[in-house]
């Protein structure tokens, strides 16, 4: 079936089912999301749809597989309430809030609604440091892994996968620390943005044959692109450990990203920052349980910006 057919019969297929939904008072609002709403759609395609239901206890948060004339609509129902939680709480540039961003309102029986989508394409400062930096750290497990592949097996092939891996991150971090709204999509995105770096580390790598001179230029490309940006991009864990002033254990520092920012690989952050020489490496004193009368020494990092330095706290 030509392109431009099945667009219309996705268009179709939406249309007749936001006929029947604007029927049930029940729902309020209907947004179009994925493909069918900023991208290009084809026969294995599907449509998502977001679903603004009432405030009631009986109507819960759920996913349903719909079907309208033959297409398939991945449906999700969520009441005004977390909606707004939704709206409210996830970070600018989180999965949920592009995904929503980048959608199409196509109709609200609640102006409140209207208001709250409204506000979707704003990105805040803060959101953007956050995301940057969940996007840094994500760079670095799959850097760390291309390094070890080439300089203990020498494996162009494997190398050059663990290159790959790094794109995606790096692609979100390129997008996101311009201020600008993340697609799903990330790498064709950011290689309009950055053609440079990710012809190099993308493109480059994925489509020639590996050699030994391509995959240096590669890591070097990425190493220089991180390190370049590592005071801006790694700045709420390089703040924390100056606010905190005193040398924090990994395990307090991974619950304090994760409880707070949702970020994870803060142990490896600390690590990269202190091998660039941005932080202090340390270590304190811990017993593994409760029951544990031999001192052991957990990883620790502090601040070299009036940081307390090294010490051997007990557990």
């Amino acid at each position: 079936m030509p392109q431009s057919a099945v667009h219309q019969q996705f268009t179709a297929a939406l249309d007749a089912l936001i006929a029947q939904v604007k029927g049930d008072g029940s729902v309020l609002a209907a947004i179009l999301g994925g493909s069918l709403s900023h991208d290009t759609v084809w026969a294995k395609s599907d449509v998502d749809l977001v679903l603004i239901t009432i405030d009631d206890r009986k109507v819960a948060f759920r996913h349903v597989a719909l079907n309208s004339r033959g297409v398939n609509v991945h449906a999700m129902l969520m009441s005004r309430t977390e909606f707004r939680t939704t709206v409210e709480g996830s970070l600018g540039n989180s999965f949920m809030h592009s995904f929503l961003a980048k959608g199409r309102l196509l109709y609200t029986h609640d102006e409140s609604i209207a208001e709250m989508f409204a506000r979707l394409g704003e990105i805040g400062a803060r959101d953007t440091r956050v995301q940057s930096f969940r996007a840094a750290t994500n760079v670095l497990p799959p850097l760390y892994k291309a390094h070890k592949w080439l300089r203990t097996r020498g494996d162009l092939e494997y190398t050059a996968l663990w290159i790959l891996y790094c794109a995606e991150p790096l692609a979100r971090l390129e997008i996101v620390s311009r201020g600008l709204l993340a697609g799903r999509e990330v790498i064709p995105q950011a290689l309009e943005l950055n053609p440079a770096l990710f012809g190099i580390i993308y493109t480059g790598v994925l489509n020639t044959r590996k050699t030994r001179s391509a995959v240096h230029a590669a890591l070097d490309a990425i190493d220089g692109y991180i390190g370049s940006r590592a005071p801006v991009v790694f700045a709420p864990l390089l703040d924390h450990l100056r606010d905190v002033g005193e040398t924090r254990s990994c395990t307090e520092i991974e619950d304090h990203f994760k409880r707070n920012f949702d970020v994870g690989n803060a142990t490896i952050a600390c690590e990269y920052l202190a091998d660039q020489g941005l932080i202090g490496k340390a270590a304190v004193s811990i017993r593994l349980t409760k029951k544990s009368h031999v001192d052991v020494q957990e990883l620790a990092f502090f601040s070299l910006d009036g940081g307390a330095g090294p010490s051997l706290r007990s557990g």
